[in-house]
């Protein structure tokens, strides 16, 4: 029992030290889940101040960060615990979207290659490089990205829908149509399937057929903003104007910042 006390007062704070920081990051990580994130942030803080060498509390705080839309925040936490531990995936993957949403591709598109040296059949990661190329507007990287894509996960909808936009974006129609109706075949319960249908028919002309879209895209999925507004632009080309107001009234009582929305309901 002697030895047992002395032990403890040889190594009160480190003890202690532990105990409480590893209370402090769980505390830290509940508020996360539970969306608290400036009550997290101020727990991150803690547990950074205690132990500034740890890779997971910038993690952490970073994901906060990324949820309040402080990206340039978010990146800088990062980049913080990549510098601790440069093997794990999930850093890269969220610097990656923190720089996505300050519009810096070429620095998004490294961390994705990075992520994807340690795990190559990624979806998550491939989805996001293919959608940074399309933004360059790097179409042969983002087919060759796709190709990828969709040999890791053959029934992997979004890709097929990706595909789809990526042949609308060159002007092909005729590959757009077979990649969405492969999308179908996989899924004919994926609002964004009718969706991405109903865009292309609008973008044909066939007005009435895109609204038929957009009611199943709707009925498949009543809280999307984006759908009421696009189903607005069809009945609007179908001269039913009372229709397109609706649904620009319930697009806005869903999403009321919409600007589009508000402008083409104006």
């Amino acid at each position: 029992m002697k030895k047992f006390f002395i032990l403890l007062l040889l190594l009160p704070t480190c003890l202690w030290g532990q105990i409480n920081t590893d209370r402090v990051m769980m505390i830290a990580r509940n508020a996360l889940y539970f969306e608290d994130y400036v009550l997290s942030i101020q727990y991150f803080n803690q547990v950074i101040n205690a132990k500034p060498y740890l890779y997971e509390p910038y993690f952490y705080r970073g994901l906060a960060k990324l949820y309040l839309e402080d990206f340039q925040g978010a990146e800088n936490d990062c980049t913080q615990a990549i510098e601790r531990n440069p093997y794990v995936t999930n850093l890269y993957q969220a610097r990656g979207l923190a720089r996505i949403r300050q519009g810096k591709y070429d620095s998004a598109i490294q961390d994705y290659q990075k992520a994807l040296e340690y795990e190559p059949e990624n979806v998550v990661l491939w989805h996001n490089l293919t959608l940074c190329h399309i933004q360059q507007q790097d179409y042969t990287s983002a087919a060759r990205d796709l190709d990828t894509l969709l040999t890791v996960a053959p029934r992997y909808v979004s890709g097929y829908l990706m595909k789809g936009d990526l042949a609308l974006r060159q002007q092909d129609t005729l590959q757009a149509i077979a990649d969405i109706d492969r999308a179908l075949a996989i899924d004919r319960y994926d609002p964004d399937v009718w969706a991405s249908l109903g865009v292309l028919h609008i973008q044909q002309g066939q007005y009435a057929q895109a609204e038929n879209d957009f009611d199943k895209a709707i009925n498949l999925s009543i809280r999307n903003a984006s759908n009421y507004i696009n189903r607005a632009l069809t009945r609007f080309y179908l001269n039913n104007l009372r229709g397109a107001m609706s649904d620009y009234d319930l697009a806005l009582e869903i999403d009321p910042t919409n600007f589009i929305g508000h402008y083409n309901r104006g």
